[in-house]
């Protein structure tokens, strides 16, 4: 097997890392698979994920996947929702009236769901996504080297959407502590992630695999960045990745439908109801005024982070930047360097 389970010992870093119902976690290593020759462009990283992923391994692993598929693929709060709703109506001809009255996790199913809350199995994930027609939007967190290998053999096209690792982990924490039921404290959480103890962890490497396929003719790597810079230029290029073509007008309505305050108010995306049914079961004292849109906000994590955290992320970047032998336009894409306040 190309993957190998260690269980995480308990002691103080997993007690910061526990959530809803989760308390037994394992680091996921990867080898090159001799199937899959793409596999020797990710690094010799392991993943922080619940230990009963790996009941779900070979399951996962040998999910059918269609040539028309399209995997919008990121680590949790950079910019997935916003890329699922933009591929979505990409590949439905603009039908915003068709999005509104059907949620977007109905339209769009996660793959890993079951992993993570376990308020559903990984089999009914699969099953809701099973009975979507071609082509399918399909939306997942998983590192590379733990996505159905026929993403790599099958070759549909993939969405990958960064964002910079500081904001990422604000927006993740207050995910987590809202919907996952983290009971840490803020400064837990923030041991945490820079320990790799937080779902899908270490962020640089789950990036730099992604990046390190970006060339293939099947994949287009985005950032959030880029988004809020120049929507109608990134709305374009993955218009074009998609096989489709729409006017400037069209264009333009797409952006509108996109903008922060459309999509914080659009209940087909912003998930209110299940926002509702999630924190109701995993905690009782989740932040009244928390929304899964929140800010839309880039460079937010300055209104969070002390400037003792700050810097011990920039470490820590740069440091991994250097160990990963990562491009250098990684390092930006990491810090944030091109920031759009």
């Amino acid at each position: 097997m190309h993957l190998k389970f260690e269980k995480v010992p308990s002691g103080d870093l997993t007690k910061k890392a526990e959530y809803f119902g989760v308390s037994d976690f394992a680091r996921v290593h990867h080898s090159p698979r001799p199937d899959l020759a793409i596999s020797k462009k990710w690094g010799p990283r392991s993943f922080f994920i619940p230990s009963r992923h790996e009941e779900s391994v070979e399951e996962i692993d040998n999910f059918v996947v269609r040539p028309d598929d399209v995997w919008i693929v990121g680590f949790p709060k950079s910019g997935t929702t916003w890329t699922q709703e933009m591929v979505w109506q990409i590949c439905n001809d603009l039908d915003f009236e068709k999005g509104k009255s059907i949620e977007l996790y109905e339209r769009s199913p996660f793959l890993e769901a079951g992993t993570i809350l376990n308020m559903e199995s990984n089999a009914q994930s699969m099953a809701k996504i099973d009975a979507l027609s071609s082509p399918r939007v399909i939306k997942s967190h998983l590192p590379a080297p733990l996505l159905p290998k026929g993403i790599w053999t099958v070759k549909p096209r993939i969405i990958y959407i960064a964002r910079n690792i500081k904001d990422t982990a604000i927006s993740f924490y207050h995910l987590y502590r809202n919907i996952f039921g983290y009971r840490g404290t803020f400064n837990d959480y923030i041991e945490a992630f820079l320990g790799d103890a937080v779902l899908f962890t270490p962020l640089e490497g789950h990036i730099t695999d992604y990046w390190n396929v970006k060339n293939e003719s099947n994949v287009l790597f985005l950032t959030y960045e880029e988004m809020k810079k120049d929507l109608k230029e990134v709305l374009r290029k993955t218009s074009k990745f998609l096989g489709k073509t729409y006017s400037e007008d069209q264009i333009k309505a797409l952006e509108d439908h996109l903008s922060f305050s459309k999509m914080a108010s659009n209940k087909s995306v912003n998930f209110e109801g299940h926002l509702i049914e999630l924190s109701t079961a995993t905690r009782s004292d989740r932040d009244m005024e928390f929304k899964f849109m929140r800010k839309g906000k880039v460079g937010s994590y300055n209104e969070e982070m002390t400037p003792e955290m700050i810097e011990q992320f920039d470490t820590q970047i740069r440091k991994r930047h250097s160990e990963y032998k990562a491009a250098p336009e990684l390092l930006d894409i990491f810090l944030g360097k091109s920031l759009v306040i």
